[in-house]
């Protein structure tokens, strides 16, 4: 599942893992990125992290590196250019992967469901205390 502050969904380990591969290239070719420390240290942990947790536990650590506010604005920057990308590149994505962007397109959007709390999107929910 992807958890931030106080909000959760459902999210399967092979969504985390193609993301967590596919964003982590992203970032490498994408120069405005490239230069996000920050981003730069969660790519590493994404490389390192990718296929290697266990069945459902699959975890992007969102709260370690989504710290402030501006973060959160910065990240979610990210993921419109990640998904216009994705989109772009679609064809190609779904031979090397065997996932077609609509896939990948819908995780990033319950990913940014979830960071802003929107409990409007079908797959978002609230911590219970």
């Amino acid at each position: 599942m992807f958890v931030f502050r106080g909000h959760w969904a459902h999210a399967h380990d092979v969504e985390q893992d193609h993301f967590m591969a596919l964003a982590a290239m992203y970032v490498e070719a994408e120069p405005r990125y490239r230069q996000v420390a920050w981003l730069r240290d969660w790519q590493a942990f994404w490389l390192d992290a990718t296929g290697a947790q266990g069945n459902g536990c699959s975890d992007l650590r969102a709260d370690e590196y989504l710290l402030d506010d501006a973060r959160v604005a910065e990240f979610r920057a990210f993921l419109r250019d990640y998904e216009a990308w994705c989109t772009a590149v679609g064809p190609a994505l779904d031979l090397a992967v065997g996932i077609g962007p609509d896939k990948l397109v819908a995780f990033t959007r319950k990913v940014d469901a979830v960071l802003v709390g929107d409990t409007s999107h079908p797959a978002v929910n609230a911590s219970t205390p």
